[in-house]
Order: structure tokens, then C-alpha cells, then sequence
């Protein structure tokens, strides 16, 4: 896999990140594709592959892959623990760049509950 610098932040400005990093290339590809075992773990069969990736294949958001954030109410100090986005038999959406050798796991798509 292409080595990424390490990126702080939310989803939102990771994704920006990446996308700087990348620059402009016309070879990535929008992939849909279903989890088929959960996190941390994980692994995920394409729509349009034989084959599934795991773990190591995908680069995984913090807003996907579930982190803790400490925060302060009315001074007092907490942790809120926001749990993994995605489970097993969730769609999700991918980003397949490098050639199809690298991926990122962009969002979820829909759910077990919504006939995936």
C-alpha cells in the first residue's frame, strides 16, 4: 500500500487530506461494496471484484472505525466513545486509487435493515 501521512482531524478534513496528498487523479474509482466481517477485522466484498478485501487493504476513518474524543461539560471532564459505523452485511462506498492497489472506506451505504 502507497504510504499516507499521518492525518489528525475529523472525517471530513482527513478526506481533504488524502485528496491533497492524491492530487488530481483521474484513475480513482467509486466501488460499492458489502462489509462481511466487522470491525477490527474487518473485510469487504466489492461489487465488482472476486475477491475481499481485509483490513490491511482498506484505510479506515476514525468517524467509521469508532474513537473516543474527551470533551468538558460545565467544566467537568468526560470521554464520549462513539462506537464503529459500520457491521457486518452494512454497504459501504470505497475509493479505489493507485492503480486499484490502495482503498479507502469513504462511507456507509445503507444497512442489514434496508435489504443490503
Amino acid at each position: 500500500m502507497a504510504s499516507l501521512e499521518t492525518i489528525d482531524g475529523g472525517g471530513v478534513s482527513k478526506l481533504r487530506d488524502i485528496v491533497k496528498q492524491l492530487g488530481y487523479n483521474k484513475d480513482v474509482d467509486v466501488e460499492f461494496g458489502t462489509v462481511t466481517a466487522p470491525l477490527p477485522n474487518i473485510r469487504v466484498k466489492l461489487d465488482n471484484a472476486n475477491f475481499e478485501l481485509e483490513g490491511d487493504d482498506i484505510v479506515v476513518p476514525d468517524h467509521i472505525a469508532g474513537y473516543k474524543r474527551k470533551v468538558k461539560i460545565n467544566g467537568a471532564e468526560a470521554e464520549i466513545e462513539y462506537e464503529p459505523l459500520v457491521e457486518t452485511g452494512d454497504r459501504v462506498i470505497v475509493f479505489m486509487f493507485n492503480a486499484g492497489q490502495d482503498y479507502l472506506l469513504f462511507d456507509r451505504w445503507g444497512g442489514v435493515e434496508n435489504g443490503a
